[in-house]
């Protein structure tokens, strides 16, 4: 889908999806929060599931051909456990780190998945946090996290030393309201999703504020509870508008460029889930939805309708220009590619 806006144009294609729901464990998702790439192509997807899925929780790695291959770790509060994986990224070497909401603490794996050390402490102290969401390197290595119910940033060194912080509660410039996803662009600035103040904020590396972009609501252009923010090469914002269930793409300057509900398609893991399923194929088949989607709930209307996206939580970019827009609610992710 292309939009034309004087002499910017956004051009997103549909690549494919990947997921399939995996309530027991072994290939596939089950309500995943976070996302990152490798450079080799690997995906890590982390899965935080619920108190009767508890074998699913951990990070799931996967690549664009649909290859699974394995599971980073489990449930539970031990080394390199998790219980409420919330964000993942990667520092310049590769390590992988985990956000954790319930267990208020980073967690870091080497390149092959392995425990290093983890670092953190609840409270509202420099260097503490009380809901970790959002993570990303900046170019001097140093992270950034997103303090989402102390409604801050905070910067650190890969091994969690204290450097700096921003933001207060409020609706004001620089102010947050329980943000979550984070991003920079390629010239450091730094993009956050101020979830209840329905809107993205910009900032400088020194977290000086620099602009706001959106207002409440579902028009094109406005937000409903955005989640997750990525910025393109061409300074363009890619937005997990979780609310409105959609991806909205703006421009630098804030203004509207395109909207996306979804477009996927059944998974290669849930067509050979059904190839292998000969009577549920058929059922699938048969079937005749019939159901009343005049409604405002776009969280209902993407329930029923597979190919939208149902509870977007996280937009990222690859060196491809490749957008990937992973969907907590149906266990996938939806690949695009910018044209």
């Amino acid at each position: 889908m292309a939009t034309d806006t004087g002499t910017r144009m956004v051009n997103l294609e549909y690549v494919d999806t990947i997921g399939f729901v995996a309530d027991q464990g072994g290939r596939g998702f089950h309500l995943p929060m976070g996302i990152a790439i490798k450079d080799d192509g690997r995906i890590y997807v982390a899965s935080r599931s619920n108190t009767q899925s508890l074998n699913i929780v951990g990070i799931q790695v996967v690549n664009l051909k649909h290859e699974f291959f394995g599971q980073i770790n489990s449930y539970g509060k031990g080394d390199g456990q998790m219980i409420w994986p919330t964000a993942l990224a990667l520092d310049s070497q590769e390590n992988l780190y985990l956000s954790d909401d319930f267990l208020q603490r980073i967690t870091i794996f080497d390149g092959e998945g392995n425990f290093k050390t983890k670092w953190g402490a609840k409270g509202n102290g420099d260097g503490e946090f009380d809901g970790p969401s959002g993570i990303v390197f900046d170019s001097d290595d140093n992270m950034l996290l997103v303090d989402h119910r102390n409604n801050r940033v905070q910067k650190f060194t890969k091994d969690g030393r204290f450097i700096s912080k921003f933001g207060s509660q409020g609706s004001g410039d620089g102010q947050f309201d329980l943000p979550w996803g984070i991003c920079l662009d390629d010239d450091g600035y730094i993009y956050i999703a101020d979830w209840r103040n329905d809107r993205i904020q910009k900032f400088t590396s020194d977290g000086e504020f620099v602009a706001k972009f959106g207002a409440s609501g579902d028009g094109d252009g406005q937000l409903n509870r955005p989640a997750g923010v990525a910025v393109d090469s061409d300074g363009n914002m890619y937005v997990a508008d979780w609310g409105n269930q959609r991806l909205q793409v703006l421009a630098p300057d804030g203004s509207f460029l395109l909207k996306l509900r979804g477009q996927a398609t059944l998974s290669h893991w849930a067509k050979e889930y059904l190839e292998a399923q000969a009577d549920e194929l058929k059922a699938r088949e048969s079937f005749q939805p019939v159901f009343d989607v005049d409604t405002d709930d776009q969280h209902e209307v993407s329930a029923r309708i597979e190919p939208y996206f149902w509870d977007p939580v996280t937009v990222i970019l690859d060196k491809q220009d490749r957008v990937y827009v992973l969907e907590t609610s149906r266990h996938r992710f939806q690949v695009f590619q910018k044209a």
